[in-house]
């Protein structure tokens, strides 16, 4: 199974520029903002690449699943290995190994499909986990309404904000991190490595603030394919994506030129 890398960046003149911006003191959002502008093409590339439309898709149909009456075989029936009563930690593995056989299906995996996994995995933990009872361990039920629960407007637009601000962040990250440790030390922009991780951590928060533009119209496009128009279709699935994306590279933009 062969395994497409995204491409280089570092002798771009906007990889050039967003090294500029590092050693010239540059905020987090005109970092942000140069990183997206030279991973431009990778991001473009994520909103169709087939192991990120597929982790996508898994997440527009799990919480549908987790409303019927076949909660488990229908999980089954999307590609998801789980047992009758589910926990979280089952249900995120079982989504991995799903994209991992979807993979394998297709004979190639991608850094970007990669990225998808991650993200989707990611999503549903720390959506569904902070929903989830803590004073007690959260019962297989528990874990179902909480995931049911995403497929309301307001449900899936958190959970897709989360996602497409994953995918950005790690996009961002695959070359960032790159160029990162080579500005640490005395007279660098970061003191040190704890600095390091905290402009890191930085770039999450501002990425996640940037998805709030994703949140506002995906629960109005959740609702109206699930519920008006008969349901979700591959192209559908994959204009929200590409929508998305696009959306995000402008807002961090706009963050950039408005000092956010």
């Amino acid at each position: 199974m062969g395994h497409i890398r995204l491409g280089p960046l570092l002798a771009t003149k906007r990889w050039r520029d967003v090294i500029a911006a590092l050693e010239g003191g540059g905020n987090v959002s005109e970092i942000a903002a140069s990183a997206t502008l030279a991973a431009e093409g990778g991001l473009k590339i994520a909103a169709v690449d087939p192991l990120v439309l597929y982790s996508l898709s898994l997440l527009t149909e799990i919480p549908l699943a987790a409303r019927g009456p076949d909660y488990v075989r229908d999980l089954q029936a999307l590609g998801l290995n789980v047992s009758s009563a589910p926990s979280l930690i089952e249900l995120t593995s079982a989504l991995s190994q799903a994209v991992d056989a979807k993979a394998l299906k297709i004979g190639e995996r991608s850094d970007l499909g990669e990225i998808g996994q991650m993200a989707a995995i990611e999503s549903v933990n720390r959506i569904v986990g902070a929903a989830l009872p803590s004073l007690f361990g959260p019962t297989a039920e528990d874990v179902r309404h909480a995931v049911g629960r995403l497929a309301s407007g307001n449900g899936f637009a958190l959970l897709a904000r989360c996602f497409f601000a994953q995918v950005t962040e790690r996009t961002l990250n695959f070359y960032l991190s790159r160029a990162l440790p080579d500005h640490v030390g005395p007279a660098a922009r970061f003191d040190d490595d704890a600095a390091r991780v905290r402009f890191s951590n930085d770039i999450a928060r501002h990425c996640w603030e940037a998805a709030e533009i994703v949140e506002k119209f995906s629960g109005g496009w959740y609702g109206k394919a699930v519920y008006q128009e008969g349901g979700l279709t591959p192209d559908k699935i994959k204009g929200f994506s590409a929508y998305a994306l696009r959306k995000m590279r402008r807002e961090l933009k706009v963050r950039r030129d408005a000092g956010q």
